[in-house]
């Protein structure tokens, strides 16, 4: 098993066994995850995931659903580069073509000394959305966070003076727009080998 399998096998525990302690940021403001989803073609998507924290954030499990009318999808590619967990030691991003949803999982220090996100705003990722038979997505792209195997749901793990404790975030979808936005285009991201971790 490698270091990506056992870390991403080490955060799910944690998360998981701390999940029955907190439903909320018992720390100040609740913690924002925002999806915001622009049309690149008629055959690609893109979804940029950014949060809003208060307190220093050191993992994150993010599973998410992607449905668009009968279209079948496929999250080809996620884009850590320039994001605010850029420097995280793990960062996995794992699609599932049948089910059309990616689990997105991040920790900052496995052994390394690699600092958490600290309190702010920005982007986290840019998640690549496509066609698998190259037909024309003739839908607005519909997107969620969900549960998938084995357990992973939508949660962090912050660390406030030192004690790091789990909590749920808000999530905010923000509507599709009509026409494609200027952001980061599928063409303009990095080598295949930044793309993906994991």
């Amino acid at each position: 098993m490698n270091l990506k399998k056992v870390s991403l096998f080490v955060m799910l525990t944690l998360l998981a066994a701390m999940s029955a302690l907190a439903q909320n940021d018992k720390f100040g403001a609740v913690d924002t995850l925002y999806l915001e989803p622009y049309k690149i073609d008629a055959q690609n998507w893109g979804v940029n995931v950014s949060l809003f924290n208060d307190e220093e954030i050191t993992a994150i499990s993010l599973p998410i659903t992607f449905r668009a009318g009968t279209a079948k999808l496929v999250a080809d590619s996620t884009v850590f580069k320039g994001g605010r967990a850029e420097t995280f030691r793990v960062k996995t991003a794992r699609p599932d073509t049948v089910e059309q949803c990616l689990t997105i999982g991040l920790i900052n220090d496995i052994g390394v000394s690699i600092p958490p996100i600290p309190a702010g705003k920005g982007r986290i990722a840019t998640v690549f959305i496509s066609t698998v038979d190259d037909k024309e997505i003739d839908e607005p792209l519909s997107i969620d966070t969900t549960t998938t195997p084995p357990g992973n749901s939508l949660q962090m793990v912050n660390m406030v003076e030192g004690v790091i404790s789990e909590v749920v975030p808000h999530l905010m979808i923000k509507g599709a727009p009509k026409a494609a936005k200027k952001e980061m285009k599928k063409e303009e991201t990095p080598k295949e080998e930044e793309k993906e971790e994991g």
